[in-house]
Parts: C-alpha cells; sequence; structure tokens
C-alpha cells in the first residue's frame, strides 16, 4: 500500500521521509523536486513479544511504502502535476509545524477540494455531452453523484464526510477524488513540548482525522545513538518508544488494514490485510494456493498466548479453533492454514 508523505516548506516532511525509510536526508535534499520512495517497516510491539516467545531465525514485520513529493507551495502546471501525482496513493500523510499547524492543514485540505470540483464539473461537462452513447440508468446514477459531489465540494467540504452505499462507492471507485483518500497528519513539534502539546488532539478534533505529534528533532537524536543509548534517552525523556513508530501504526490502520500473525522457530511474520478478509482471502496473502484450495485454517488468539503463555496452554482451556471459509479474519490473529490444491 502506497502513503503518499507532503507538506509545506520547512515542515520537516524531507527529515521524516528519511527517518522513515533509512534514505540518507542528503540524498532527498539534493533533489528537492523529484519524487523519492522507499519502504518503512511497521514496528508492531506485538511482534516483537512473539520474538521473544520463539526466538525465531527470521522476523519479518509489515511495511508501508512511503512517497515523498515536492513541496506543496508549488503553482501553475507543477502544482497541477503534484496533483495528479497524489491521485496514486491510498492514504496521504501531511505533515505540518505545530505553530501554523491550523492554518497549515486549512489550505492544504481547501487544494483537494479545489482540485476534486475541477475533476467533478468536468466530469458533468463530459456526461452531458456523451450521455447518449451510455445506458441512460447508468448515467443519471453518474450524473446525480457527482451533483451531490459538487455541492458538497462548493460548500467547502470534503467528499469522505458523505456516506456512500455500495452501489455509489463503486461508480466512483475510477475517479481518483482527493478528498476521499484517507489523510493522517504528523504534527512536527519542538522538543521542549514532547510531554506536553496537545496539537494532535486540537487537529483531531476540529479537522476530525487521526493526527500524531512527532518531534523530528527527537527522532533524529534517537536514530544515531545505539539501542542502549536510545532506551536511556528514552527514558529520561519519559518516552515509551520512537514516536515515528506509533505513526507507522496509525497511518497502517488509516489504510484500512490489520495484520494477522504467522508464528514458530523457523519465523515470526505479520501479514498485512483489508480488514474484514475472509480466511481464504488471508492466506492468499502468503500465497495464491492457499485461497484456492483452502481447506482450514487453525487460529488462536495473540491475547490468549500472551496471557497463557504457550500454545499447549492455548490448547489445554479450548482456545485453539479450526475457522472455515467464512470466518473473517481478526486483527492479531495467529494463523496456521491448511490447503490442497
Amino acid at each position: 500500500m502506497k502513503v503518499t508523505l507532503l507538506g509545506y516548506p520547512q515542515s520537516g516532511q524531507q527529515q521524516l521521509f528519511s527517518l522513515l525509510t533509512k534514505l540518507p536526508l542528503e540524498n532527498v535534499i539534493s533533489k528537492p523536486l523529484e519524487a523519492h520512495q522507499g519502504i518503512c517497516e511497521v514496528r508492531d510491539p506485538r511482534i516483537v513479544k512473539l520474538v521473544e516467545m520463539y526466538n525465531p531465525k527470521k522476523v519479518a514485520f509489515a511495511k508501508i511504502e512511503y512517497l515523498l513529493l515536492p513541496d506543496f507551495n508549488l503553482q501553475g502546471p507543477s502544482k497541477a502535476l503534484l496533483l495528479n501525482s497524489i491521485k496514486n496513493a491510498d492514504e496521504l500523510c501531511f505533515v505540518v509545524k505545530s505553530e501554523s499547524a491550523e492554518s497549515d492543514i486549512n489550505k492544504f485540505l481547501s487544494e483537494l477540494v479545489i482540485s476534486d470540483l475541477i475533476f467533478v464539473e468536468k466530469r458533468l461537462e463530459t456526461i452531458d455531452k456523451d450521455s447518449k452513447k451510455r445506458a441512460k440508468d447508468i448515467v443519471e446514477k453518474e450524473k446525480a453523484l457527482l451533483v451531490m459531489f459538487k455541492n458538497q465540494l462548493e460548500a467547502e467540504k470534503p467528499i469522505s464526510e458523505i456516506e456512500l452505499n455500495e452501489e455509489q462507492a463503486a461508480i466512483c471507485i475510477n475517479f481518483q477524488l482527493l478528498t476521499l483518500k484517507p489523510i493522517v497528519v504528523v504534527v512536527n513539534i519542538p522538543e521542549s513540548e514532547i510531554n506536553s502539546s496537545k496539537a494532535a488532539a486540537d487537529i483531531t478534533g476540529k479537522f476530525k482525522v487521526p493526527a500524531i505529534n512527532v518531534s523530528i528533532e527527537i527522532e533524529e537524536q534517537m536514530n544515531s545513538l545505539s539501542d542502549d543509548e536510545r532506551n536511556e534517552f528514552m527514558k529520561e525523556m519519559g518516552i515509551s518508544e520512537p514516536a515515528i513508530n506509533k505513526m507507522n501504526r496509525i497511518t497502517f490502520e488509516g489504510l484500512g488494514l490489520i495484520s494477522f500473525f504467522t508464528v514458530g522457530e523457523d519465523e515470526v511474520r505479520a501479514w498485512p490485510i483489508k480488514k474484514g478478509s475472509s480466511a481464504p482471502k488471508a492466506g492468499a496473502a502468503i500465497h495464491s494456493d492457499i485461497e484456492k484450495g483452502f481447506v482450514r485454517a487453525e487460529m488462536f488468539k495473540y491475547d490468549d498466548l500472551i496471557t497463557l503463555g504457550s500454545e499447549a496452554k492455548i490448547k489445554e482451556q479450548g482456545k485453539f479453533s479450526l475457522k472455515g471459509k467464512d470466518y473473517t479474519v481478526e486483527d492479531a490473529d495467529i494463523l496456521s492454514f491448511r490447503f490442497n490444491v
């Protein structure tokens, strides 16, 4: 899944991208008008716990692909290209400085609304010209939906506030509307406000989007330390874990994803899947043959494993179960698949 990282100049998005992807900051800064791409692990503390229990040969966290685009203050044709690049994102991560957070978010959301409004108006014009070439009922449904979108956007509100039914969602799936995309806001706060800032909570309350405080200054300091030094530094600062780890998990959830786990002495691994996936669909994350030849899934819960301490205890307590094709996988399920192709 692709997350596009955005921000106005000096917000800290370049530094954040470097911290997330481990790509050298100097490479990013030296090419400010280019897009930069990198992969980041979602550091799930539950995987860390499982590693302690199983001591596996390999460990695999879920991953997110981040795309850093140029500063969002571009104008003219460059801005149009930038907005067009955003259309391919599964989620938008917008970085703001705490002192200008509200005004920057307002400006950013306004630009997304204007972009969508331009698209909707052009689409309506196209429908009026080409309506004779398509089935009347399909045209009328699409036009009614676009008119509803137009009214919403002209009121300076995002389309995401409209509750779409299944048919409406299917109609607009190829529109790539920017205000339908999930958004996460990262508030770049000073080191002095690390344990006191309410900026993220205020933004979530006002704009109804997930937000998190991240002191990029502190994150850069921690990134240069050894594990022992980092742990000591966090203890001194009153930090339980790096904020970028929490940010990644919020971003992961915003994509509509959950993780199920596979465990054993060979490997402990998190497998990202869409929330609401059936057991066979979850198996397809490992290999398409599992979905095709699905027989059953052996399942127990992460929380039960932590509480009881071992798989043997889980079986003794009757917490181990077999699931069929209709089972909807839940976050942190520990699964083993049986299939026959």
